[in-house]
């Protein structure tokens, strides 16, 4: 399913789905991360964002000069399993609250 054609269109598809959301969560990420400074957090966004979109080009058009464009697709759809895989890992572990952190606390 996932050499040719119909296994790429799908990967497609499931890509442009999931991409759709990236750059409203991310900036909400960076802006909670940050709320007393939203101008940073905006710049850090943008720098954050560019710098993956031009790593993502580059590795692509290095696994398309090796191979085809296929492999990339497929490649694509591993790399998003496992990006979901962290996620939904990462929602399960919640850090212990540090010594100290509780509301009302005192230092």
């Amino acid at each position: 399913m996932c050499t040719g054609g119909p296994g790429a269109a799908v990967l497609l598809t499931l890509w442009g789905a999931a991409y759709g959301a990236v750059p409203a969560c991310s900036l909400t990420w960076f802006l909670a991360a940050a709320p007393h400074a939203p101008e940073a957090a905006g710049v850090l966004f943008t720098s954050s964002f560019q710098a993956t979109l031009s790593i993502g080009a580059l590795t692509g058009g290095l696994v398309v000069d090796r191979s085809s464009p296929a492999t990339v697709m497929v490649l694509g759809g591993v790399a998003l399993l496992a990006a979901a895989t962290v996620w939904g890992y990462g929602h399960r572990v919640r850090p212990e609250p540090a010594a100290g952190s509780e509301p009302g606390a005192r230092p």
